[in-house]
């Protein structure tokens, strides 16, 4: 099933065909997210729910370590300007309990473990942050600490926005067990932010309302929040061209 017959699903009554042509009035926008959603994530947004399996998630993660090479440590202890990992192997495994148990292999202080929840998961036109729990193990290192969940925030993201750039790090604020990775600029700088629909960036019509660990994958609540104005015009565009098509 490709886009447009996706999308015929909420526009029953109206071909194929129609959509098809009518999404070719939204180009370059619907470019970028045939390239950042697969057919069966895009459905999945529009149902409410989406599922992101450990592997890709842990796949993301080795893909960003692989990237990352050169230079030296920052001042915070975590890694500079195309400084080389201060980890060799991190990885993530969701539990059915709701928790996300993470394990690393660092070069400053060998193997760390340590177990905690997603506390909020939050994408809107105004605010991107994920905020973790560390329950078992503090994290007295951090500068690690913001490297590991910069790098597991986006990982766990990509499947919805795609990849961006990280720059050296996301902002991140750590109060006890509590990290708050701060990932606004940084998607505002990917490639749905710079997309737009009638002057809307397609990264504002996503929201993320929260994310919740399973067996093996992490559960994102989802919503379109597509603008009046561009569901109006849409929708008027597409019953045009199914009452030219039958005339």
């Amino acid at each position: 099933m490709d886009m447009p017959a996706i999308i015929s699903e909420y526009f029953p009554g109206i071909s194929v065909e129609s959509i098809s042509e009518a999404v070719e009035d939204y180009q370059p926008a619907w470019q970028v997210i045939q390239h950042t959603w697969s057919n069966e994530t895009l459905k999945e947004i529009m149902q409410g729910k989406v599922s992101v399996p450990d592997s890709v998630i842990n796949e993301a993660i080795a893909e960003s370590l692989k990237a990352e090479s050169g230079g030296s440590e920052a001042a915070d202890g975590g890694p500079g300007p195309g400084a080389e990992p201060p980890v060799t192997e991190l990885k993530l495994t969701s539990r059915e309990n709701g928790r996300l148990e993470i394990f690393a292999n660092t070069k400053k202080i060998g193997r760390v473990e340590f177990s905690g929840t997603i506390e909020e998961f939050v994408h809107n036109k105004e605010d991107s942050h994920v905020t973790y729990r560390v329950r078992e193990r503090a994290l007295k290192d951090h500068g690690l600490a913001s490297w590991f969940f910069s790098r597991i925030s986006m990982s766990m993201s990509q499947k919805l926005f795609g990849k961006f750039d990280l720059g050296e790090s996301l902002p991140t604020s750590i109060k006890g067990n509590y990290i708050t990775v701060d990932c606004r600029k940084a998607l505002e700088q990917s490639k749905l932010a710079k997309a737009e629909i009638k002057g809307y960036p397609v990264l504002d019509m996503l929201e993320i309302k929260n994310a919740v660990p399973h067996d093996g994958y992490i559960m994102f609540e989802t919503r379109l929040n597509i603008p009046q104005e561009i569901q109006v015009a849409a929708l008027d565009l597409l019953l045009r061209r199914h009452t030219q098509e039958g005339n």
